[in-house]
């Protein structure tokens, strides 16, 4: 709905399809509809579980989602998370991937130097190398993490796909951690091409509101079947964006600082919302 909203102005034609994978089609179509501009592909159950890869990770889901998008739905794919809010006109990313450029939500820093997570992961497979389709990929001070809840690229460059699930699954293997599968999408998409750009400036990911699922899941429910308009509005007055900064900055704060507001029953949580 974001996405309608922020290129409302912009010309029908140079729209793109909107292509959405779930086990759940029935509950995205209750609020979206079948418009010809929206595709629900059917993917099989064995097909999702072996997405998952030898390691059996959810996060890699989205390998297969890009490498099925690709060969079905060829062009200047961008792939988002669902927990992604537009706020601008994404018009221009799809202009610079045309032309080869490749996307990712945010650069996170580089491990050495990056948050405590990001040092923590540095310091476990700071002496971890492979070659991967003829090249060598190991982790060095300067490598960079990006955030992939929003991937970018031109379906030519899919071919890339199964060296970063290979590369992925050996991270895995390595260090059981969630952001595996980011640091091989950052690892591979830096080794060619243009450096990765960032699409931060065009959307909002409140990857850490994880709560607010069951309150979308409620609010779209019990208003499924209202205009586009109506549910955008009713979603915004819900302030996800300021919900992310301030959490965000909650959990930027020192530990003992954190560990204070707890015992004072000042921990950060999400407000009371009246949909």
């Amino acid at each position: 709905m974001s996405y309608y909203q922020v290129a409302r102005h912009s010309p029908e034609t140079s729209r793109p399809i909107i292509v959405i994978y779930t086990d759940d089609a029935a509950s995205f179509r209750k609020v979206l509809g079948s418009p010809a501009d929206i595709l629900y592909p059917e993917i099989g159950e064995e097909q999702w579980q072996q997405w998952r890869g030898s390691v059996n990770k959810v996060y890699l889901l989205k390998i297969g989602v890009l490498q099925h998008a690709a060969a079905h739905f060829p062009g200047n794919l961008l792939f988002l998370d669902t927990d992604t809010i537009w706020q601008k006109d994404p018009t221009p990313i799809f202009g610079d991937i045309a032309r080869g450029v490749r996307y990712m939500h945010m650069d996170e820093g580089a491990l050495a130097t990056g948050n405590e997570l990001s040092r923590k992961v540095y310091r476990h497979l700071k002496n971890f190398q492979t070659r991967i389709g003829g090249l060598p990929l190991r982790i060095q001070p300067t490598t960079r993490l990006f955030n992939s809840g929003v991937l970018g690229f031109k379906s030519e460059d899919a071919a890339l796909l199964p060296e970063v699930m290979q590369q992925a699954e050996q991270l895995y293997a390595a260090y059981n951690k969630h952001m595996m599968e980011q640091l091989a999408f950052s690892m591979r998409f830096a080794v060619d091409g243009e450096p990765v750009r960032e699409a931060a400036s065009y959307l909002v990911h409140y990857w850490n509101l994880k709560a607010m699922r069951p309150v979308l899941i409620e609010l779209f429910e019990r208003y499924a079947g209202q205009s586009y308009d109506e549910l955008y509005a009713r979603a915004s007055r819900l302030h996800i964006a300021d919900l992310h900064k301030s959490e965000q900055a909650y959990s930027r704060l020192p530990g003992w600082r954190r560990a204070i507001r707890k015992a004072t029953g000042r921990r950060w949580r999400l407000p009371s919302f009246d949909l």
